[in-house]
């Protein structure tokens, strides 16, 4: 019973395929005794059906070009391997840098958390002269984005300048004219161990030391060494011993005690240089630069972040101040405090020299901009494992380097 329809459908298929077979071989009949055919397949007929391969463009060729490519990159393999590696780095930044903000987005917001009851508490320690402009913009900084902000007054100078000139009523300021070192980081330490109420029914609480910093100074006397004043070397040594005397009054303690950051924003492309007609720079910031090495060394074993960060050329301003009618100006004001022996001696090639190095030591005109010293500086705050040095700044990096491996005889034909 089953049989009967299968071999019933089978036979209609083999009927449909037979009647199929018939009307094309009647239909290539039909067409092959037609004229058209006989002018389509004539061998004198320039027409032909049979397809021509397609002429291959003279311009361009698909294989060529890629032998051509591979070819190229072979030959030139290390810039073509640079270029590589320039952009997997580039693209490698971009993707951590996207997701780092969508994961920690109070990082790139840069402002300081505060407690639920709105009252700050993380605290820095700002050590340099208000009278240095960098000093006061990065305290100003600071203050803005929610620090409690203590700043040094280091002598009388400072004394009279915060009196005069005040940065802002937010800042607290620790005299160090008044009362002894020692009895100031004491004050200071007393004072964070204290409990804070910001407001009537407030849960107290305590200040965090976050970091000390240690502000730098751009400024400094220049000219021949036999030139300086013993007063000159005096005032360096006093501001050198003063930072000696902080670290053996119990501030390494305090920062032990509070788990504190310690960076050294230290200027050094002059003093990586050494420079000529900038001994007291050059001597100051060293100096300063090997204290903390050796600090960085000591403080490891209790997991104590101290950082240098090595200052290049950062823009503090709009003004030009590498301006050829500035440079001459601080020129003629110098040379014009010296003696004839001293003009005769040295005011020709101090001219040159000072003109050579101002494009390296500039704080205006084609610096950093000083907003990335700020950010750079909230992120060492807040940093749980910082490198012991880093940069910021043009030619921070690059002068740092260089006087590493070049002979100082090279450095000197550069002024010479």
């Amino acid at each position: 019973m089953v049989a009967e329809p299968v071999q019933a459908t089978v036979q209609t298929l083999n009927k449909l395929l037979y009647q199929t077979n018939e009307f094309i071989n009647t239909q290539q009949e039909k067409i092959q005794n037609t004229e058209i055919y006989e002018k389509l397949f004539d061998s004198k007929n320039p027409i032909s059906i049979v397809s021509q391969p397609p002429k291959r463009n003279s311009a361009f060729s698909l294989p060529s070009f890629f032998n051509k490519l591979v070819n190229n990159v072979n030959k030139h393999k290390t810039i073509y391997g640079s270029l590589f590696a320039i952009g997997i780095g580039y693209t490698s930044y971009k993707i951590y840098n996207h997701f780092n903000k969508v994961n920690h987005p109070e990082k790139f917001k840069r402002r300081v958390p505060k407690l639920a009851n709105g009252a700050r508490r993380d605290t820095v320690l700002v050590i340099g002269s208000p009278t240095e402009p960098i000093t006061r913009l990065i305290t100003l900084d600071l203050e803005k984005r929610g620090f409690i902000v203590y700043l040094t007054i280091l002598d009388t100078t400072d004394l009279k300048y915060v009196e005069s000139n005040k940065i802002s009523e937010e800042i607290n300021y620790i005299d160090f004219t008044k009362y002894s070192i020692e009895d100031n980081i004491s004050h200071f330490n007393q004072l964070l161990k204290t409990p804070v109420i910001p407001f009537h029914n407030a849960e107290p609480h305590y200040l965090q030391l976050k970091s000390v910093i240690f502000a730098p100074s751009l400024y400094f006397p220049i000219g021949p060494i036999e030139n300086i004043g013993v007063n000159t070397w005096q005032k360096l040594n006093d501001r050198l011993l003063t930072y000696f005397k902080l670290f053996s009054s119990g501030l390494i303690q305090l920062i032990r005690t509070q788990n504190s950051n310690l960076l050294l924003i230290n200027p050094t492309n002059i003093s990586s240089l050494s420079v000529p007609y900038h001994a007291p720079e050059t001597i100051f910031q060293n100096q300063l630069s090997h204290l903390f090495t050796t600090l960085t060394y000591e403080l490891k074993q209790f997991n104590i972040n101290v950082t240098q960060l090595k200052l290049g050329n950062i823009n503090l301003t709009n003004q030009k101040l590498n301006s050829n009618s500035r440079i001459e100006s601080i020129i003629n004001t110098e040379v014009r405090s010296w003696t004839s022996e001293m003009k005769q001696l040295y005011s020709t090639s101090f001219s040159k020299d000072l003109y050579k190095s101002n494009s390296i030591k500039s704080s205006g005109g084609k610096g950093t901009s000083v907003k990335e010293l700020y950010h750079l500086i909230f992120d060492l705050i807040y940093g749980n494992n910082n490198s012991n040095v880093v940069y910021c700044g043009k030619g921070a990096r690059f002068y740092n380097f260089i006087t590493s491996f070049l002979p100082i005889s090279w450095i000197g034909w550069y002024f010479y």
